[in-house]
C-alpha cells in the first residue's frame, strides 16, 4: 500500500470514529462496541503511517506530524480506557468523567487534524507539487 493512501485512510477512519462518537451520544447501546474497535484501527493506522513515513526522505515536519498523530492516538486509547472504567468505579457522571470525555473529544479532533495535514503534505511532497525555497 502506498504511504499517501495509508495516510488518507487514517483520516477517514478517524472521521468515522468521530461520527461513531456522535452517534454514541444519541444511541449508546448501538455503537458502544464499535467505537473501541475503530479506535484500535486508528491506533494501528497511526503507527503504520509513522513507520512508513519515518524512513523516507520527506521533510522532517511531516515526520514530526505523523509521530505526533501516533502519540495522540496512544493517548486517545488511554482516555478511552479511562472513560470505559469510570462507571465501574462510581464516576459515571460528574466533573472527572466530563473532563476526561472533553479531552477525548478534543484529542479526536486533534488526531484527524494532524492526520489530514500529514496526508496532504506527504502526498504533495511525493508528487513534487511544491517549489523548494
Amino acid at each position: 500500500m502506498k504511504t499517501w493512501s495509508l495516510l488518507y485512510i487514517l483520516v477517514w477512519v478517524a472521521f468515522a470514529q468521530i461520527l461513531i462518537g456522535v452517534i454514541t451520544l444519541l444511541q449508546p447501546l448501538i455503537t458502544y462496541g464499535v467505537h473501541p474497535v475503530i479506535g484500535v484501527v486508528v491506533l494501528v493506522l497511526a503507527y503504520l503511517a509513522y513507520s512508513h513515513v519515518k524512513p523516507t526522505a520527506c521533510p522532517d515536519r511531516i515526520k514530526r506530524i505523523t509521530k505526533t498523530t501516533f502519540i495522540l492516538s496512544v493517548f486517545q486509547g488511554i482516555l478511552g480506557a479511562i472513560l470505559y472504567t469510570l462507571p465501574y468505579v462510581g464516576l459515571a457522571n460528574g466533573l472527572v468523567f466530563g473532563l476526561v470525555d472533553l479531552l477525548h473529544v478534543v484529542n479526536a479532533l486533534a488526531i484527524i487534524t494532524q492526520a489530514s495535514s500529514s496526508a496532504t503534505a506527504f502526498d504533495m511532497w511525493e508528487e513534487h507539487e511544491y517549489a523548494p525555497p
